[in-house]
């Protein structure tokens, strides 16, 4: 079984329709796939249609952004059922701050001299209402402004940088209190990926997740370290947690593993797919 339960299409920051992921996921030989688009679950119906066309066992997600202290965290919620309509009500309301968040880093661009940042971005983006930081990182590369995307983040639009504007998240634990009433099961994902310090910090990290309820980790994901995958094998061993896997693929401009192509989980841990009748 070739699994991967974090993707992302232009529902949210992702290149391709769900249509088109699901038929990257098949060349790449994904047999379980999960969307997991950011604060939004409005891809998934068609990623579920097609996959089902396509042979792949689907389960439907969102990656939520949830803030931890000074630290914005991301908790998938594996199961979401995106025609709930206090799901359908919540996305709504999330998509019409993102609106409002891109026209303000649009203006933060102005002030440091980067002109037409906003409608750059707006232009490789959906709609207003999926605008993210991904679509600025993308116009200031393919202006030349930087050389990769990764410098984008590092010097404009990384919590703190000249371009960042900060959303109002919900708390962590509001975020998985939301997925658990919902049905759904949340995964803190890629949790090598923060800018926190090794030890204490990282760890408390995955103590508030526990405490509010989170019950799964991204054990294996293309967005962090190969030390970070060792890493967390052994949290989720030692906390007892189901361990999930991912890609976190976007587009082929990034250099992350396309769908299903992260490496795959150690075998003496429990798969979180297990929960939902998958071998």
């Amino acid at each position: 079984m070739k699994v991967d339960l974090h993707t992302h299409t232009n529902a949210s920051d992702g290149a391709l329709t769900p249509e088109a992921l699901v038929g990257l996921a098949r060349e790449s030989g994904v047999t379980l796939l999960s969307v997991t688009d950011h604060d939004t679950a409005a891809g998934c119906l068609r990623a579920q249609k097609a996959a089902k066309e396509a042979g792949i066992a689907f389960i439907p997600g969102v990656e939520l952004s949830v803030r931890w202290g000074g630290t914005v965290l991301h908790v998938v919620g594996l199961g979401i059922d995106p025609e709930d309509p206090v799901v359908v009500e919540r996305f709504r309301e999330t998509a019409r701050l993102r609106a409002e968040r891109g026209v303000k880093m649009g203006e933060a661009f102005e002030r440091i001299g980067l002109a037409g940042a906003y409608e750059g971005a707006l232009a490789r983006a959906d709609s207003p209402q999926t605008l993210s930081r991904t679509h600025f990182a993308a116009w200031l590369l393919e202006t030349g402004v930087v050389k990769n995307q990764q410098q984008a983040f590092d010097r404009y639009l990384r919590e703190g940088g000249p371009a960042y504007v900060e959303a109002p998240w919900p708390s962590l634990e509001e975020g998985v209190r939301f997925l658990l009433d919902r049905g759904a099961l949340p995964v803190l994902a890629h949790p090598g990926r923060y800018r926190l310090r090794p030890g204490w910090e990282a760890d408390a990290m995955v103590d508030a997740f526990v405490a509010a309820g989170g019950r799964g980790i991204e054990v294996t994901s293309g967005s962090q370290s190969e030390e970070a995958n060792v890493r967390y094998a052994q949290v989720a061993r030692d906390r007892k947690l189901l361990a999930s896997t991912g890609s976190d693929w976007h587009s082929d401009r990034s250099p992350r593993p396309r769908p299903g192509c992260q490496p795959p989980l150690p075998a003496d841990l429990t798969p979180v797919w297990t929960l939902f009748g998958y071998a």
